[in-house]
């Protein structure tokens, strides 16, 4: 049981198991699970959230994508 644990572990980190980060017009940042994919019929970006819910976001609200990073998190990061 524990090895499958481990191969389970080790296949989720080596397949990029990587959350992304939609920077908005408004300044808000949300966290997702999966990378964004764009809806180019309907122009909104859909995604997984961190519960594993999907998700829509207007593209015109979208300034970036890019993959997250904890360093800009906490109460004491500078903004």
């Amino acid at each position: 049981m524990k090895q499958l644990f481990f191969a389970v572990l080790a296949a989720c980190l080596l397949s990029g198991c990587a959350h992304y980060d939609l920077m908005l017009t408004n300044g808000m940042r949300i966290t997702n699970v999966t990378k964004p994919k764009l809806d180019k019929f309907n122009d909104v970006y859909v995604y997984k959230d961190v519960a594993g819910n999907q998700r829509y976001v207007s593209a015109g609200r979208v300034i970036e994508i890019a993959p997250h990073s904890s360093k800009d998190e906490g109460p004491f990061n500078g903004r």
